[in-house]
């Protein structure tokens, strides 16, 4: 056989679809399985979950510790002003018991003053009716001149107290009212201001009620947030698991690939490629000519080898006319002209040893040529 200089003769040319094709398939032949890719995909969902969690929880914490500034201001104002009020609430009761004790004076210097004016009365009535004395008769009734004294004493003292009881009900009349008028002043007063500071007590507090109401918001929601993060990781943990068990029977089965110790091709050699919708195994892409020369059989054993080594395998390009070869950049004398290659990514990972146990073979080095097979004894 004819063969070229070269390997990199025989490299395929690569449309953006088809790299990318190649790429996933690599990746998903990289995992073993659809299932470790979609645990790794539902892994991730919960880790950008989680992020987005914490993003919230530290927002509502944020939020909740400027809404406890505010909170402990309003408390400290509150202790002001209930200290405030204390002090003007024991005034008003002093205020209250100082106008008790007025009005109760006021009480006793009135009935002072029932009795003096009584007693006033009654002396001015005595005197009244009493005929009035003259010189001659205070002379001649006197015992002695020092009796006539005594007389007049009585007389002048008399008229001393009158004049005295007299001023000191006016004056105690006058007292007490100035008393009672500064007590009631007072009285309404302290009570403005304490109902003022009672006021002002309760809106302060009422603000802080809502100021808590509001921060309370931020904290049931902060809550359910935590306890969404602690179910989200529990439940990441067990995905997390299952991967891991995913991935290390992964690694047994290519640990197994690289020894070569895989089961190989069964006896009787591989059965006749038939298209499936499996996870494993061989897939061809559409647009794709897999009937001509050598490709049927590279398609079956490709087939065998990818379910037993849970590989998911996809034939990008089988058997090419000389004329297509060229125009996606081979050569009109290339493997695939004549249906002796495949081109399949998801080998890469895949030793020669192995596959030269499933009758395939990779002829050209390269990183370029991993996913470049023939039939094994065909070149």
């Amino acid at each position: 056989m004819l063969r070229p200089s070269s390997p990199s003769s025989f490299r395929r040319p690569r449309t953006v679809a088809v790299v990318a094709v190649s790429a996933g398939v690599a990746l998903a032949g990289a995992l073993g399985t659809s299932a470790s890719a979609d645990l790794q995909s539902r892994l991730g969902a919960s880790q950008a979950k989680d992020r987005q969690l914490q993003q919230g929880i530290a927002a509502d914490a944020s939020h909740i510790q400027g809404f406890q500034g505010r909170i402990d201001d309003l408390r400290q104002r509150l202790d002001v002003l209930q200290g405030t009020l204390t002090g003007e609430e024991e005034q008003l009761t002093s205020l209250q018991t100082s106008l008790r004790h007025a009005r109760a004076h006021l009480t006793i210097l009135r009935l002072r003053y029932v009795q003096d004016r009584r007693t006033l009365a009654r002396q001015l009535v005595g005197q009244y009716e009493a005929p009035k004395p003259s010189l001659v008769d205070v002379v001649l009734h006197a015992h002695g001149f020092a009796d006539l004294l005594e007389l007049a004493d009585q007389f002048r003292e008399l008229s001393q107290h009158n004049a005295t009881v007299a001023g000191d009900v006016r004056a105690a009349r006058t007292r007490v009212g100035l008393q009672t008028d500064r007590l009631t002043e007072l009285e309404a007063r302290q009570e403005r201001v304490t109902q003022a500071l009672q006021a002002q007590r309760d809106e302060i507090a009422q603000l802080k009620l809502a100021v808590v109401d509001r921060q309370l918001v931020y904290v049931r929601a902060r809550s359910a947030k935590s306890a969404e993060l602690t179910s989200l990781r529990a439940n990441r943990g067990r995905l997390e698991k299952q991967l891991a068990a995913i991935q290390a029977k992964n690694a047994r089965i290519f640990a197994s690939a690289a020894s070569g110790s895989g089961p190989g091709l069964p006896s009787g050699g591989a059965p006749a490629f038939s298209a499936h919708a499996g996870t494993y195994g061989f897939f061809q892409a559409p647009g794709t000519n897999y009937s001509v020369g050598d490709t049927p059989r590279i398609a079956a054993r490709l087939d065998v080898m990818g379910k037993a080594l849970h590989l998911h395998l996809i034939g990008i390009s089988g058997y090419r006319t000389p004329q297509h070869s060229v125009e996606v950049g081979g050569f009109a004398n290339d493997p695939h002209t004549r249906g002796q290659a495949s081109d399949t990514p998801g080998l890469e990972g895949v030793p020669e040893a192995t596959l030269n146990k499933y009758g395939l073979t990779r002829p050209f080095g390269g990183a370029a040529e991993l996913d470049h097979v023939q039939l094994l004894g065909s070149i």
